[in-house]
């Protein structure tokens, strides 16, 4: 369980730059909300745009490490992006904003007080009780994003994806968490 701070930082670029990709599922603006750049709108046309989806549906199907991702699409040639210019000059643009925001409003500090970075463990210990035996072994990363509304998504690859608002509701987050655990336990 933990935040990617690739995927907020391309979210804090669309919403910074006014882009309306159309995504499916349809991901919220970030939250607290980012103010439109200027200098970053000025950059975006359908062409930007087309290239800020193909790079979000990398990010969101997993098919681009955190790692990588974030070593690649940094300065200062920003290599994951080298056949897409358009995106490239916005990423120059607005890397270090997006660097700063995604760092300072991070959806999730695993061990910080009041977060709930227990609740997977707890609710798989209650499903080991409720079915008498031990959990086989399992895989599920959970991603957690800094968007508005209290959401849940599954990207392909088996992956869950939450709002943080979600998360930071225990009892809704615990209920999800048990819809989704119960069939893998």
């Amino acid at each position: 369980m933990g935040d990617r701070q690739t995927m907020t930082m391309a979210l804090w670029l669309r919403d910074a730059a006014g882009m309306t990709p159309d995504l499916d599922p349809p991901i919220p603006a970030l939250e607290p909300p980012v103010a439109v750049v200027p200098e970053l709108v000025e950059l975006v046309d359908p062409q930007t745009t087309a290239q800020w989806t193909g790079l979000w549906l990398g990010l969101w199907e997993g098919r681009l490490e955190e790692w990588f991702a974030l070593e690649m699409l940094g300065p200062p040639r920003f290599e994951l992006l080298n056949r897409s210019s358009k995106l490239r000059r916005l990423f120059a643009a607005g890397f270090e904003d997006a660097v700063r925001w995604s760092q300072e409003y991070r959806p999730l500090t695993v061990n910080g007080p009041g977060r709930p970075a227990g609740v997977p463990g707890t609710v798989v210990k209650q499903l080991e009780g409720e079915l008498g035996r031990r959990a086989r072994d399992f895989e599920v990363e959970i991603t957690v994003l800094p968007v508005a509304g209290q959401l849940s998504w599954t990207p392909p690859g088996g992956a869950l994806v939450v709002s943080s608002a979600l998360v930071q509701d225990e009892s809704a987050f615990r209920a999800l968490l048990y819809d989704v655990l119960s069939s893998l336990v």
